[in-house]
């Protein structure tokens, strides 16, 4: 006989039921956290696939985008019409910038991966790359034109990889446990979110402190910090729980502090001066989102903006007081142009005869750059110099833009115009170490600044770091009564070929060119002391600490706009564009030095408007930059007094 359910009974089943109902959620959101994972997983064994045929075709190398030497930057010409627009080569194919994503293109350019494997499903904010949803993609333009995933490429690619770029880029040569990509970096921010908070991670090893919670900070967050999915060199793919997965329990998402062990903790990652401290240091990193930093881009700036720096035209320009003061051979080059091929004789301008003066008897021996790392021209623009200079400089810097002129140019009769442009990059054979905490700059006022820096770090623990230091030549040292008094130039990369960097911390003189003069006598003094060999060395007990410097700067040389020549062929003419651009970066992985300079003037009547001492190489105070060809009485082609930190970069 069937009884009926009890109250008891009836409030039990409810109860039950209830529970079971609130399991659900749950039980879905880890169906969907496994689904995410395990396509994620399947993606990077795609990847891993796809990387084993490419290493195949390019001598067993990992994809890097770009070319020789080439740097990590913030973005790519993702749609260039050739390799040498969208990563900004050198006409050898050197130097330039390129993205960890664009390094992940080269999967779906050369081995046809569709874009979609390159998205996590649990990385919050990532898409896939559709060309269709692009309002103003290239006419007949297909995935395998593009050089990277658009451009919002950072959200369009979930995953992280070894760093590319400089000395420990991998090959199939490396075990094959060595980590080669995996989830996103969490120490790196990202669509989903910004970076995490260093100083929560802990890793849960014997003898770090850490529990598992704390461990699991060190996670991807694309799976709730459960752990991340990770391709090998050997192409398999693993959901590892830790991020201390790689060879000797290495932190594939930081740098080790230590190149002769694998480090679980490590040191985050500094964009975009990102180096492993050795060849089995595992550092997997991805574009930052919206992050453009001091060393990848300097903003435009008028140099009438700038309170602090000034533009001197000529060497022997006075130095002005309490200023940076910056000097490059382009403007003088152009006006060498305009002199020589179209006035014929010393160019006078009555109104500014002291600084004609001055440019005319100065001739920039264009012997001291390389032919390939400059360009001049002069001419009438009725004959067509502009055109001859803009199919000059495709063809010579072919991956730079070509020169536009403004309306004046066309509007203004009778134009001549005198262009000058100089593109040089100088890397180091071996990146510097990034200086981890602020770095005071006293300037000339007494006046400190924190800023960024980079540093040799002191020691040689490390075959790595013993070659950096190696590469570090002392021109000269001369011990004060403290620290802060001495003096001391150093040649940051001695292997640099044709060009060299030099730095001088040395006494304020009366003019670049004088200053440049004065840095030569005590090189070669130097020379002469008996233990020269010895003390030319970086030596274990020495430190050495730069500080970055870099701008990008417009210049108008006012004092001659406007001004008309006295020539006697040429009283009818007035210059009404005098200009130099100057963008300049001092960084741990080398100098690179843009510049161009324009001249015009036209035809009017009326003109329109001790030896045991460890020596301290700390550039923190006013110092000179110069670089120049490697050859012993070289003129230079850039000149720079830093006065002060108005062009740093301010530590944060």
């Amino acid at each position: 006989m069937f009884r009926g359910l009890t109250r008891i009974e009836v409030l039990v089943t409810v109860l039950v039921g209830l529970f079971v109902l609130s399991l659900l959620p749950a039980a879905s959101r880890h169906a969907k956290s496994d689904s995410a994972r395990a396509t994620c997983r399947a993606n990077l064994a795609i990847l891993g696939k796809a990387m084993l045929l490419y290493v195949n075709d390019y001598e067993d190398k990992f994809p890097r985008a770009g070319g020789r030497n080439t740097t990590w930057g913030d973005r790519v010409g993702w749609d260039a019409r050739n390799r040498y627009q969208a990563f900004g080569l050198a006409a050898d194919g050197s130097g330039g910038e390129a993205t960890i994503s664009s390094c992940f293109y080269l999967l779906v350019k050369y081995e046809e991966v569709a874009p979609k494997h390159f998205v996590c499903p649990g990385d919050a904010g990532t898409s896939e790359f559709k060309l269709a949803d692009l309002s103003r993609a290239p006419k007949d333009f297909e995935l395998i034109d593009a050089w990277d995933f658009g451009p919002e490429a950072g959200a369009r690619c979930s995953y992280a990889y070894h760093i590319p770029f400089g000395l420990y880029a991998l090959t199939t040569s490396h075990v094959p446990g060595t980590p080669v990509a995996a989830d996103r970096n969490p120490w790196l921010k990202s669509p989903a979110g910004d970076a995490g908070n260093f100083i929560l991670f802990k890793p849960d090893l014997p003898g770090m402190g850490g529990t598992p919670e704390t461990a699991r900070a060190g996670n991807s967050i694309s799976h709730n910090q459960e752990g991340q999915n990770v391709l090998f060199v050997d192409g398999h793919v693993s959901f590892q729980e830790r991020s201390y997965c790689g060879p000797d329990n290495d932190n594939i998402y930081t740098v080790a502090r230590s190149g002769d062990r694998g480090d679980p903790l490590g040191i985050v990652p500094v964009v975009p001066m990102v180096a492993p401290m050795s060849r089995t240091d595992s550092v997997l990193v991805h574009d930052p989102v919206s992050t453009v930093t001091a060393i990848n881009q300097a903003p435009d700036v008028d140099s009438k903006n700038l309170k602090q720096t000034a533009v001197v035209a000529t060497l022997d320009c006075p130095l002005p007081e309490h200023k940076n003061a910056i000097w490059c051979s382009t403007f003088q080059m152009a006006w060498d142009q305009l002199k020589r091929d179209i006035v014929g004789e010393p160019i006078q301008l009555p109104e500014a005869q002291e600084l004609a003066n001055r440019l005319n008897q100065t001739q920039f021996p264009t012997r001291d750059i390389q032919q390939e790392s400059y360009y001049a021209a002069a001419g009438f623009v009725k004959d067509g110099v502009i055109e001859r200079i803009q199919k000059d400089m495709a063809k010579r810097f072919p991956s730079e833009p070509v020169p536009v002129f403004d309306e004046r140019y066309k509007a203004l009769r009778d134009v001549v115009t005198a262009y000058a442009y100089l593109n040089v990059d100088v890397g180091f054979a071996y990146p510097y170490c990034t200086n981890l905490s602020a770095f005071d700059f006293a300037d000339s006022n007494g006046v400190r600044k924190a800023v960024t820096a980079f540093c040799a770090q002191p020691g040689a623990r490390t075959a790595d770091s013993g070659r950096v230091r190696e590469q570090t030549e002392i021109l000269y040292y001369e011990h004060g009564e403290t620290p802060g008094t001495a003096q001391f130039a150093v040649d940051l990369s001695r292997e640099t070929q044709p060009y060299q960097v030099i730095l001088a911390r040395m006494p304020r003189c009366s003019a670049l060119g004088e200053a440049a003069r004065t840095l030569q006598t005590k090189i070669g003094e130097f020379r002469n002391d008996p233990d020269y060999q010895v003390l030319r060395k970086l030596r274990p007990i020495d430190t050495l600490i730069v500080p970055d410097v870099l701008y990008k700067l417009t210049h108008h040389f006012d004092e001659l706009l406007g001004k008309r020549l006295g020539n006697a062929k040429w009283r009818e003419y007035f210059i009404f564009d005098a200009l130099q651009k100057i963008d300049f970066t001092l960084s741990r992985t080398g100098v690179v030095l843009k510049s161009e300079a324009r001249l015009a003037m036209a035809a009017s009547r009326r003109v329109p408007a001790k030896l045991e001492e460890p020596r301290r190489l700390h550039f923190d105070r006013p110092f000179l930059i110069c670089v120049k060809k490697r050859e012993p009485n070289a003129v230079p082609f850039f000149l720079m007094w830093v006065d002060n930190a108005e062009l740093m970069t301010k530590y944060q």
